[in-house]
């Protein structure tokens, strides 16, 4: 499988953050946020049951057929960091719709251009990493469309959007996931810029 049908389908199963903020939608708050606290640790625990037992990491292995990154096969997946950082955006925006609906896209679009982009068409190495010029000016781009899309203004749209791009930036490493951070990054400007 090639690195770019790989990042697809691994941006694709990413696409099920989508379905947090759908919750959040139907749910409403402060629902979403118990119902997601209640799931965070049935997460963290076939997280853990996959890194300790063989088993468990061979079927999952082969279920995601070759999503799992190498650094992610001793360490929590992105699905953790996901789950985690959509839960900290909705608590972090304290429920405020735009807030949350912006930060979990900046997750799932944003971050999904940004790969993809970078993947195929990412040329301008940015601080001798992985991560492109052009892959990040894709993901900024996106996020602040969807930002616009949420109704937010054009200036608070970019300033999300900035967010997101930049906690994308840095390379993932076990200690640091993108996952997480970019929600997390988005909703703490939105609520500091007085998004209400």
């Amino acid at each position: 499988m090639s690195d770019l049908r790989r990042e697809f389908g691994r941006k694709a199963f990413h696409m099920l953050s989508l379905v947090y903020l759908a919750g959040f939608h139907l749910l409403g708050w402060p629902r979403m946020a118990w119902a997601m606290a209640a799931w965070l640790p049935a997460v963290l625990l076939i997280e853990t049951l996959r890194l300790k037992v063989p088993a468990v990491e061979r079927a999952l292995h082969a279920f995601f057929h070759g999503m799992i990154r190498d650094t992610e096969r001793k360490h929590f997946s992105g699905i953790f960091h996901t789950t985690a950082g959509c839960l900290a955006a909705m608590l972090i925006a304290r429920g405020e719709p735009m807030i949350v609906g912006a930060a979990i896209l900046q997750l799932a679009l944003g971050d999904a251009a940004s790969a993809l982009v970078g993947k195929a068409f990412g040329r301008t190495r940015l601080f001798g990493g992985e991560k492109s010029l052009e892959g990040s000016l894709a993901g900024l781009s996106v996020g602040f469309a969807a930002a616009l899309a949420y109704g937010l203004p054009p200036g608070v749209a970019f300033a999300a959007a900035c967010a997101g791009a930049l906690a994308e930036l840095p390379p993932t490493t076990p200690w640091y996931n993108d996952n997480l951070w970019i929600p997390v990054a988005s909703a703490t400007v939105l609520v500091l810029m007085g998004v209400r």
